[in-house]
């Protein structure tokens, strides 16, 4: 008989610094947890992880049990929360490209348009380069989204041509592989 896994979300923050990803996967090695998904990064001088942990009940609840020690020895602020597995929803998997002139408002301006459309954004990575002789900011996204298999993509093509228009977007919509 197979005993039901616990699932948990580890959210880390703190002044970056070598180590820090192992000293967590140590730990959750250590615990008998393992490490389901995780996205890293580092955001300014600070590194940004989120990770879903999976386990026994004891081996998750001993990860929430060191969450303090995490904290004062790598100076992270840690945020735990309980979640379990999500039901299989019906939708088609997209990506999503965007890049233009950096400002204010594009990816509201982008989300709007999803969540009229009941669109489910799964993931998204934004970043600020600058162009190498002009030094004008350029921004650039890149996501995957969940389209409810309800939504008529010739309208939702329709639309993201028309927001790309209107923003003075490179705006891209194509099936995820």
């Amino acid at each position: 008989m197979t005993r039901p896994e616990s699932h948990l979300v580890l959210t880390a923050v703190g002044p970056d610094r070598p180590g820090i990803v192992n000293a967590i996967s140590a730990l959750l090695h250590t615990a008998g947890a393992n490490l389901e998904n995780s996205r890293m990064a580092i955001l300014g001088g600070e590194f940004a992880l989120l990770v879903l942990v999976s386990g026994s009940e004891a081996s998750v609840a001993d990860v929430e049990g060191q969450a303090p020690r995490l904290e004062s020895e790598l100076g992270l602020k840690v945020l735990l929360k309980r979640t379990g597995r999500v039901a299989q929803r019906e939708f088609l998997p997209y990506a999503v490209r965007v890049a233009g002139v950096d400002r204010p408002g594009i990816v509201r301006a982008v989300t709007e348009l999803f969540t009229r459309r009941g669109i489910n954004v799964a993931s998204l990575e934004s970043r600020v380069s600058y162009a190498p002789d002009s030094g004008t900011p350029l921004f650039e996204l890149e996501a995957d989204v969940e389209v409810p298999s309800q939504v008529a993509l010739s309208e939702l093509r329709r639309e993201v041509a028309s927001l790309s228009d209107e923003e003075n977007l490179d705006l891209t919509l194509e099936p995820r592989r």
